[in-house]
């Protein structure tokens, strides 16, 4: 609190270093209207269990740390900080969709129903022998009738490393329409971008183009992809990007 005297003092002795409280003055001068703005009471749980129901009728896309934070303070008289905003954030998409180890788990059905519904989709989810999430890849029936009729044989491939709350690498394999705009082909997640991770992308992804005889890469310079294309599609042709 301002103007609240305190000092302390470290004592050392044989077992240790402890503080010792040497002078203090109960004496506090904050106004009350700024011990309340800042409202303990509001915990990440409370203002998470109130933004919920609003979250599940218009998704999470449209909720954005401002507007939290505007909408509490216009309706309750809370005012929040961003911490705790995306505190609430985070706590109401775990009530609405669940937590994030809730939703890993689901991997395996969610992968089950799109191979059944959307005929020609190549799904491969690997774990470690504790049941970890390692590798999975998704390369949807639609998007790869339409690649083998319509597109032509160019593939794009690169990583991008994910920010998220678990780390790790995205992997894409997308073509261009006649119109230049970006058509996916296949998705991968690993948990780092390596020879094994590449190996592993481009093993699944052999079998969802079909054989191709004039089939194109086009990548940066990174001497993985090079590696591992001219080992698992010996009969591409492989191009950098500038």
């Amino acid at each position: 609190m301002k103007n609240c005297t305190w000092k302390l003092r470290a004592v050392r002795r044989d077992d240790g270093i402890y503080f010792q409280v040497k002078n203090f003055v109960n004496k506090h001068t904050c106004p009350l209207e700024e011990i309340h703005c800042r409202h303990r009471q509001a915990s990440a749980v409370i203002t998470g269990e109130v933004i919920a129901p609003r979250l599940q009728q218009q998704g999470c896309r449209l909720m954005h740390l401002k507007d939290i934070i505007t909408d509490l303070k216009s309706l309750y008289g809370i005012q929040i900080i961003y911490s705790k905003a995306q505190a609430a954030l985070d706590y109401a998409l775990s009530l609405t969709y669940g937590t994030y180890k809730e939703i890993f788990q689901l991997l395996p059905s969610f992968g089950y129903v799109l191979e059944q519904k959307n005929l020609g989709t190549i799904i491969d989810l690997q774990c470690d022998e504790d049941g970890k999430f390692l590798y999975f890849f998704m390369s949807i029936g639609a998007s790869l009738r339409g690649f083998r009729t319509c597109m032509r044989p160019v593939i794009f491939v690169d990583g991008t490393h994910l920010k998220g709350r678990f780390r790790g690498t995205m992997f894409v394999a997308i073509a261009q329409d006649e119109n230049e705009r970006v058509y996916p082909i296949a998705f991968g997640y690993d948990d780092s971008e390596n020879n094994l991770s590449w190996e592993w992308l481009l093993d699944c992804l052999k079998g969802a183009p079909d054989h191709i005889d004039e089939l194109v890469f086009i990548s940066d310079r990174h001497a993985r992809i090079k590696a591992w294309i001219s080992k698992v599609f010996p009969y591409a042709t492989h191009t950098i990007c500038c």
